[in-house]
């Protein structure tokens, strides 16, 4: 008796923390993730484990029979299998709905879904005062009872954290790895009825295992049904999607709502951030020879298409791109056209990958700000001291830093941030989109540069299309850096999270 409980408050305790891991991850494909989604989903989730306790309690109070851990395990398991197929239409619906901009739909549904995650959990919240109640019964003491009990539930929890992350979900994907957690769930509730039924309900219980069996083979793998979709996979990191449109690669990462990089065989300009990498050193120097770029660093790789332009003007540097998230490095060698001619790609974190490196960059680009996807370790002083460090003499700084219309916060508080290392920044906007590129150098960066090497570059029949067009937008958006201070951003202080809420705010309510 007391194996069979501790059994089964480790699974209960292992499945509950897997469901939400899962759907948390499931959720965030479509709604991104923000710190607001992490927190109404955890928070939703803790207050039906807190209900199912309560309702455990009262169970306890009625002396509940043996059968009833068993069936407990059972109808969890049941509704976690129901989980993936009720979701699928409203997480569809809520693509429309967040392409539409309709916000009391998005929110209506993301309540349904939270709701829908109510059953299993509340009633995987019961299992453990059930448990304590007939470890008790078996004779143990009191304190013994509820501590045996909640160490192996939690035990369960700390597997279940990792497991989703690691092994189902980069295997499977969030809808199979539901199925599968609840197939465990309906395993282990079989299992201990099993032992308390005839052999006619033996064999009718059995039967119940097949069907997550089934689901499994009748549920649609994809996450989302888009109609011009050319790839999707779930990466420990991310939820990875390339769209084909009018011969035109899209990389989008999670929600979908920002290209993250864009290729097209024959198409050179893109007029977004990426080529923004090209103004950099026409800034500092005049002229510029390609000779004089021989390193540059990429933090962000994402699809590759900044190293794509960058080696279209300057063939001969070498790049070094960071790139976190492996599976978007093997989706853009694929679709993408990303080669590794004078490129190495780093599968790490940026700000370790660059710290580790001895080389001096002519060029580092940090295109890791588009929100709500902001990592907190690329914004801070500390960071910008460890890359003045890296580059050269005549070296620049180039930020991708994403706004709204509205709020240009984040933009300030980078400025505020970088001008505390750098003492010459400058901003240029990119037209009809939400980036602004933010340039940050050791040596003046001068306008007058920009201007001087575009008109002699313009009279070159030799330099390509690309670099005329790419320092034209520049000069035309070319301003000092931001009037406004923002926050200073240090390791001990880096609210990220609350400017990347504001932005959404702004451009939601606004």
């Amino acid at each position: 008796m007391k194996r069979f409980l501790l059994i089964n408050v480790f699974i209960s305790g292992l499945c509950s923390m897997a469901i939400e891991m899962t759907a948390s991850r499931m959720l965030q494909n479509f709604f991104s993730s923000t710190n607001i989604i992490w927190a109404c989903i955890i928070g939703s989730i803790l207050i039906y484990l807190a209900l199912g306790n309560w309702f455990g309690g009262k169970i306890v109070e009625k002396k509940p029979d043996k059968q009833s851990l068993p069936l407990l395990l059972f109808l969890s398991g049941i509704s976690t299998c129901v989980v993936p197929i009720l979701s699928k239409p409203l997480l569809q619906k809520s693509i429309i709905a967040l392409d539409e901009q309709r916000l009391f739909l998005l929110l209506f549904l993301f309540s349904v879904l939270l709701g829908i995650l109510a059953i299993p959990m509340l009633i995987l919240g019961m299992i453990n005062p059930i448990s304590i109640f007939f470890y008790n019964q078996a004779g143990y003491r009191f304190g013994q009872s509820i501590g045996s009990i909640l160490s192996a539930s939690t035990l369960g929890s700390f597997a279940g954290t990792f497991i989703p992350v690691f092994i189902l979900i980069p295997q499977f994907g969030t809808s199979r790895s539901l199925i599968i957690i609840g197939f465990l769930l309906i395993t282990t509730g079989i299992c201990g009825w099993y032992l308390v039924q005839s052999d006619h309900q033996r064999f009718f219980l059995i039967f119940f295992i097949f069907l997550p069996v089934f689901e499994l083979f009748l549920l649609s793998p994809r996450v989302k049904n888009s109609s011009n979709q050319i790839f999707e996979t779930e990466s420990m990191y991310n939820y990875i999607e390339i769209t084909e449109n009018n011969g035109y690669s899209l990389l989008k990462i999670n929600d979908g709502q920002a290209i993250q990089s864009i290729y097209h065989p024959n198409q050179e300009n893109y007029y977004g951030p990426w080529e923004q990498i090209l103004t950099a050193p026409f800034l500092v120097n005049y002229p510029v020879k390609s000779v004089t770029i021989h390193n540059a660093a990429i933090l962000g790789m994402a699809g590759g298409t900044a190293a794509i332009q960058l080696k279209k003007i300057f063939p001969d540097v070498f790049i070094d791109g960071y790139e976190i998230d492996p599976e978007i490095t093997h989706a853009a060698q694929k679709y993408m056209g990303l080669d590794e001619a004078n490129t190495k790609i780093h599968q790490i974190d940026g700000r370790i990958g660059i710290s580790r490196s001895n080389k001096s960059y002519d060029v580092i680009m940090v295109d890791a700000y588009q929100p709500p996807y902001i990592a907190p370790n690329l914004c801070t002083f500390e960071f910008f001291q460890l890359l003045s460090k890296k580059l050269s003499e005549s070296g620049v700084l180039v930020i991708n830093v994403g706004r709204s219309e509205k709020s240009r916060f984040l933009l300030e508080s980078l400025s505020t941030t970088v001008g505390h290392v750098f003492p010459h920044l400058c901003v240029v906007d990119i037209p009809n989109t939400m980036n602004s590129i933010l340039f940050a150098s050791i040596k003046d960066l001068r306008y007058d540069n920009l201007l001087e090497n575009y008109t002699d570059l313009s009279s070159d029949n030799d330099v390509p299309k690309m670099l005329i067009e790419t320092l034209s937008i520049a000069l035309d958006n070319f301003q000092e850096k931001p009037e406004n201070e923002g926050l200073f951003l240090t390791d001990d202080f880096v609210p990220v999270d609350r400017i990347t809420n504001q932005i959404i705010f702004d451009a939601v309510f606004k």
